[in-house]
């Protein structure tokens, strides 16, 4: 499955103080010192480039939402994603990470896709792809939805995430203390019976209960302790590798089409 994490990919609410933002952001800025701060914080996520690793793809998101919006999410993040807010970082601090975003966007080095989307297309349908995931209302829902994953993944991660899908998965922010959970782990589970369920872990657990869905789309709610044993699967995803089973031509193909799903423009 090709993860997902919304973060400044998601439009975000105006926030509190945008005004001040925007008028801080109107100031003179300071692009090294907006590099300095985007590799420090903001890389770890969204890679050296914005390209997009856990975090979306900023390239082409940033010059949509505008300097203001940028800088208010860097300040505030997007409440219920993985997006943190940096409170520590100032009004112009933050204005000037915004505006080396930008600039990241209209750089000419950016990603290149070089396969070709139409034949990416037929090998999405002929692999199965749509079972799991859901591409505009069309598709499973075992996997994270795809309708705008080209506008939020560069390509270097989508191939990634294509050749290794169980590695580097996405962390999720959760509850009023933010407690981060990753999402799309694998679990087995091991009943008193000796059966055993594998499957992704489904919301956030408890200390006594555990939701999972297996590869067909089944949910299991499972109380721990009725369970022989609970362990986790890391490096491990219901979605294959198509490292064995595709060309590198036709990885670049694949991975040209994904790159063209950006949703409603």
């Amino acid at each position: 499955m090709l993860h997902v994490s919304l973060a400044i990919g998601q439009q975000a609410p105006a926030p509190q103080g945008a005004s001040s933002a925007a008028t801080s952001s109107a100031a003179p800025v300071d692009l090294e010192e907006g590099k300095r701060l985007f590799v420090q914080n903001c890389s770890p996520c969204h890679g050296v480039n914005g390209g997009g690793e856990e975090g979306p793809d900023l390239h082409t998101v940033a010059a949509r939402m505008g300097a203001p919006d940028v800088q208010g999410i860097v300040r505030r993040g997007i409440p219920g994603t993985a997006m943190p807010g940096s409170y520590t970082m100032s009004e112009k601090q933050a204005a000037n990470v915004a505006a080396y975003v930008l600039k990241l966007g209209s750089a000419t080095d950016s990603e290149k896709v070089t396969g070709d989307p139409k034949s990416g297309e037929a090998i999405y349908n002929s692999s199965g792809c749509a079972t799991c995931h859901m591409i505009s209302g069309q598709g499973g829902s075992i996997g994270p939805e795809l309708t705008r994953i080209g506008a939020m993944r560069g390509a270097a991660n989508l191939k990634a995430r294509l050749l290794d899908p169980g590695a580097n998965l996405p962390k999720m922010q959760e509850g009023p203390f933010g407690n981060t959970w990753t999402q799309y782990l694998v679990f087995r589970a091991v009943e008193k019976n000796g059966s055993v369920i594998e499957g992704m872990r489904v919301g956030v657990e408890d200390s006594f209960t555990i939701v999972l869905k297996d590869a067909t789309g089944k949910l299991h709610g499972l109380s721990k302790p009725d369970l022989r044993s609970l362990e986790k699967e890391p490096g491990k995803s219901l979605m294959p590798s198509f490292k064995d089973t595709l060309s590198a031509a036709q990885m670049d193909d694949l991975v040209a089409y994904l790159a063209t799903l950006k949703g409603a423009q």
